[in-house]
């Protein structure tokens, strides 16, 4: 079972790989579901050479139908992603009647080459998902990152088992969302091939000088990064 990991700096991807992870996602904010991260972290990110990495591209928070603005912002980091080096990229455009924008996933998949293309959550919240998911397999797109349009994929196992029985065998149908120790066999025993977690655990922030105002709103952000144990633990339940 793949095993994938979910983070946002050069140290989780360390963790992710001593930890025995398969692949990473590499994002930024995952306060707010997940952003682009910057080529900065992408192409150091590559460089390290532990695990192949996936690339999300989304270039801000909210809904996924994207401006013309956006659209090109968007386009410039899968050509930077692709340049770099990464395995993949982890993508999604809808309509604003919520559906796939199909001109936009067409363009992407030319821009991405042979790198291996996820569409993400944006499945979750489309009118018509078998429809979409028939859709994105005539697109070649090769997993679909899915909570079963609910909020976390325990919850959403019935849609994701039916995605997986009627689809599995055309493109790769990934549960992500709220998996943990707790629940990670559960998706093995339904035949899914792999998994998406973050694996997070709060780290301690710096300690503050004397003088400095505790009470300034981005000082109180907590801080988390891809946690070894986390990670083992799951690989341990889903890979004996």
């Amino acid at each position: 079972m793949i095993v994938e990991i979910c983070c946002t700096s050069l140290q989780g991807i360390k963790n992710a790989a001593k930890a025995g992870a398969d692949r990473i996602e590499l994002c930024s904010g995952l306060e707010l579901g997940g952003l682009t991260p910057s080529k900065g972290l992408v192409e150091q990110s590559v460089k390290l050479g532990l695990l192949d990495i996936h690339c999300l591209i989304r270039p801000r928070a909210g809904h996924f139908s994207y401006s013309k603005e956006e659209v090109e912002i968007i386009e410039q980091d899968i050509l930077f992603a692709r340049e770099v080096g990464c395995r993949g990229i982890v993508i999604g455009a809808l309509t604003t009647d919520f559906k796939l924008d199909l001109s936009l996933l067409k363009r992407w998949k030319i821009f991405a080459g042979s790198m291996y293309f996820t569409f993400h959550r944006a499945i979750d919240v489309v009118i018509d998902p078998f429809s979409s998911i028939k859709e994105l397999i005539q697109l070649n797109v090769d997993c679909i990152l899915s909570s079963g349009q609910k909020e976390k994929a325990v919850d959403g196992i019935n849609e994701l088992k039916l995605w997986n029985q009627n689809f599995g065998n055309q493109i790769h149908i990934m549960p992500g969302s709220g998996v943990n120790k707790e629940n990670c066999k559960l998706f093995k025993s339904e035949g899914f091939g792999s998994l998406h977690l973050s694996a997070s655990k709060k780290i301690p922030s710096i300690s503050l000088p004397f003088g400095v105002n505790s009470e300034i709103s981005f000082l109180k952000q907590e801080l988390s990064e891809c946690n070894i144990s986390k990670i083992q633990d799951v690989i341990n339940l889903v890979k004996s």
